[in-house]
């Protein structure tokens, strides 16, 4: 297949409206500025540098043929994920000691358009390709999967085609090649979407796309997808999906054109991407938080192999075992070397991390190996706008709340109302307690009118349902809307809770205000059944 042409340094910037060849299929570009190809595509100068970013993650990487290693991820000059967003792509040509920043891809500078969650790819025919979403803000219904693409991977500086859009959504894991030649691309159209989970096919090399196929995801589980497929020795797809829950699975049995409503996988996961892909052997690979049953948080990023297709994992090399390690991608090189990159602070240290082994090492699960590399530094970045040193946030009373209805023992006021058994824990409310199970984080305030209470330790994400088995007073804590997004008071004064005259409740991470809490109660009836989801803790009055 011919090579498509190069193009210049910066780009110039194409009209809106224009019908352009996205990766070779054609699509008509409707109104909106992240529709059109990036203004810049150049190489990294003082505004790009590493030493301006307050903000770098979510990486990707790629090893062409004769060794040289390609990495991507997403930095801005502020701290968090908005419009200053743009695409790093790094090289290094000495197996990871030195690497140098040949590309930077940043559609319009200062916004509004953000470039993001990229992805590297060696296909079969020799060619690299550097993948990103570009969107402006966090919709991924409307965000668009670009491409460029070298049939140069070996060069320090090779000659990238033009971008091209390829199709609707977000792809941030590795596309996957079937046994009969078609390419598959993970694209998501995430959270607001039926069918998000979506299957993008190519039959001839990446000439033409089209839609294959898509995975419905409950809409209580969705999250962003960052999906991944894999083919199994009996043909049949097997699609691992990151949820609210964790990792939801799906198995098409027709090559991807259908695919059954995503169900909970048996691998225990946070909501977090994980890897997974085929070794030379013919074994799986699967990088993770934690051990494969049991669920953890951002930590102990650890490496095992699956010799029955996914049915058992064995072996477990922990590659990193610090909280704030994340988004694991690699390659298997020809030599039998597996090298994963990874992300570490994003906003704190900025690190991007690669560690390199072998399935043998993954097998014993010993680092006792000169194979074995690990937290190998790729980039660290520094500067850039930091966060602003903020005044203490005042914590609100809560004046318009309701007197709290304590139980009397004995008495004929209220009772303490019970919650039938859903399978979580009871815990104190006292400081350094941990709140949810899929989270670290801990009590940092506990006042005097929570001392003698407890807490039922549920996940913080995805939706939960708890049944009240004996009536009387059950209480919730929450941010209120006006804190965070993701308040579930509204929710709870729907189902007859009433705000309490307590002052707020720094729950954890008192420098956030965005983790202060208030107290709502209601006297809860025999069998009503309560429903919340993210974030919201229930307190039980003895």
């Amino acid at each position: 297949m011919a090579f498509r042409p190069a193009v210049a340094i910066p780009l110039h910037v194409f009209a809106l409206g224009l019908v352009l060849s996205s990766c070779g299929a054609t699509l008509a570009i409707a109104q909106g500025a992240f529709l059109s190809p990036p203004e810049r595509i150049l190489l990294p100068g003082p505004e790009h540098s590493a030493t301006n970013r307050a903000f770098q993650g979510i990486p990707s990487m790629a090893i062409a043929p004769a060794g040289r290693i390609w990495a991507t991820w997403y930095a801005g000059i502020t701290p968090g994920e908005d419009h200053n967003n743009y695409v790093v792509i790094t090289t290094s040509g000495d197996g990871g000691k030195t690497w140098n920043e040949a590309l930077v891809i940043d559609p319009d500078g200062p916004g509004p358009v953000r470039a993001f969650d990229p992805e590297m790819w060696m296909s079969p025919d020799g060619r690299l390709f550097a993948f990103w979403a570009q969107a402006q803000g966090h919709e991924g219904s409307v965000a668009g999967v670009w491409c460029i693409e070298t049939d140069q991977p070996d060069a320090a500086k090779p000659i990238w085609s033009k971008p091209r859009r390829i199709a609707d959504g977000i792809m941030m894991c590795k596309p996957t090649v079937l046994s009969r030649g078609e390419w598959l691309l993970p694209v998501s159209t995430w959270r607001k979407t039926d069918n998000s989970a979506r299957v993008i096919q190519s039959s001839d090399q990446g000439e033409n796309w089209e839609l294959l196929g898509a995975c419905h995801v409950p809409e209580k589980d969705r999250q962003f997808d960052e999906h991944m497929v894999v083919e199994r020795q009996d043909g049949s797809l097997w699609m691992l999906v990151r949820t609210n829950y964790g990792i939801g699975e799906s198995v098409s049995v027709d090559r991807g054109k259908s695919w059954p409503i995503l169900k909970p996988s048996l691998i225990a996961h946070p909501s977090a991407r994980f890897f997974i892909t085929r070794l030379q052997s013919g074994n799986l690979l699967l990088v993770k938080h934690g051990p494969v049953k049991e669920k953890t948080g951002r930590s102990h990023l650890t490496a095992y192999v699956s010799s029955n297709d996914g049915a058992d994992w064995f072996g477990g090399l922990l590659l990193d075992e610090r909280n704030g390690v994340s988004y694991p991608d690699g390659q298997q090189t020809p030599d039998g070397k597996i090298h994963i990159v990874y992300d570490y602070s994003r906003t704190g240290e900025r690190k991007i991390l690669m560690a390199s082994f072998t399935e043998s090492d993954v097998a014993k699960g010993s680092i006792d190996s000169d194979s074995v590399e690990l937290r190998k530094l790729v980039s660290q970045a520094s500067g850039g706008q930091e966060k602003a040193a903020s005044k203490p946030v005042a914590v609100s009373p809560n004046p318009e709340g309701k007197p709290l209805l304590l139980p009397v023992k004995g008495g004929n006021s209220v009772a303490a109302g019970q919650w039938e058994d859903a399978g979580y824990k009871t815990r104190l409310f006292e400081v350094d307690q941990v709140i949810f199970t899929d989270r670290k984080y801990k009590i940092a305030e506990s006042p005097g009118v929570l001392k003698t209470a407890q807490f039922l330790q549920v996940p913080l994400d995805g939706s939960k349902r708890l049944t009240c088995s004996q009536s009387g007073l059950v209480a919730f804590l929450t941010p209120q809307a006006n804190r965070n997004s993701d308040s579930q008071s509204a929710n709870l004064i729907d189902q007859g809770f009433e705000l309490v005259a307590l002052p707020e409740i720094r729950l954890f991470d008192p420098s956030n205000s965005g983790n202060y809490c208030s107290l709502y109660q209601k006297t809860c009836a025999a069998g009503e059944v309560i429903t919340f989801g993210k974030w919201a803790v229930p307190v039980i009055f003895p």
